[in-house]
């Protein structure tokens, strides 16, 4: 499969010269003429990067479907190379900076462009996001294919996916729904419905604190209310360095070696405060000693 490269510019000699000169280096182009179709262009066909022109209709026509595609979760992270024959002479809504953190911007040409510094900005870029995002769209055609005709096959897919990731990644919903032409909505009506679907990854580590009739009487509230405050997480949630996930669990099956914990497949018996402290530090250690 080739990275699908969407050139959106009203310049009919410049797209058919661009279109030419990627074809011929392995790349999948599509072409759309004004930002509309452009930008329908962007959410049917999941481009892994768009080249598009400043100025076509109106002036700033190009300035607004970049702040539209930085405004959508969907496309929000395909990025641009933004190709402008006045960038000296003409005053825009904003300005646009590489890797600005509002839009998905990533270099700013000038009319003409030599082929060979096209080119390298679209390999740089494409090495960058786009080879990732072709693996994923894959992967994700063929679960669509396995699956095609069967009764249920939504659920099956997400259960694929939450088996491989831990849960179910933003990016992946967004294709799902193109490749299954399902409203994106339907497919988060599932995924919140079933408590096994996951929206955050896991956390590399899985604590589970029981909090079954033996634990709790124990102190299992103690354990939990400690691990957050270290932690600073809330039961459900994962750490901001993906080391933790913290859950709650009915019961381990350990009532006598209550209060419990469970890391991963380890059990942790008649923890308390000063435990607990101790269990989490070591986890950390080792982490940094990788």
């Amino acid at each position: 499969m080739k990275n699908r490269i969407l050139i959106i510019d009203d310049d009919f000699d410049f797209v058919d010269a661009v279109k030419t000169l990627l074809e011929a280096n392995g790349y999948d182009v599509s072409l759309a003429y004004d930002g509309h179709d452009g930008f329908q262009k962007i959410k049917s066909e999941s481009p892994e990067l768009i080249i598009l022109d400043m100025m076509m209709t109106y002036k700033t026509e190009g300035a607004d479907i970049a702040k539209t595609i930085s405004q959508d979760a969907a496309t929000k992270d395909i990025p641009v190379l933004l190709i402008t024959g006045a960038k000296k002479d003409m005053n825009f809504p904003f300005d646009f900076e590489p890797d600005e953190n509002n839009l998905p911007v990533k270099a700013v040409l000038e009319k003409p462009i030599k082929p060979e510094e096209l080119l390298k900005m679209v390999t740089t870029y494409i090495r960058q996001t786009g080879d990732k995002h072709r693996i994923l769209v894959e992967g994700l055609k063929s679960l669509v294919d396995k699956w095609s005709g069967k009764k249920g096959k939504l659920i099956m897919i997400l259960h694929e996916i939450q088996n491989h990731y831990g849960y179910v990644p933003r990016a992946i919903s967004f294709e799902l729904s193109r490749l299954l032409d399902t409203p994106l909505a339907r497919i988060y009506e599932v995924i919140t419905f079933y408590n096994f679907f996951k929206l955050v990854p896991p956390g590399k580590h899985l604590i589970s604190v029981c909090m079954g009739t033996a634990c709790y009487l124990k102190g299992a509230q103690k354990v939990l209310n400690e691990l957050k405050k270290m932690l600073k997480i809330e039961e459900g949630q994962t750490t901001k360095d993906g080391l933790f996930h913290l859950q709650v669990v009915r019961c381990l099956g350990c009532c006598g070696l209550a209060p419990v914990i469970m890391i991963d497949d380890k059990v942790f018996a008649k923890v308390d405060k000063d435990k607990i402290v101790g269990i989490i530090t070591d986890y950390r250690e080792k982490q940094d000693e990788k």
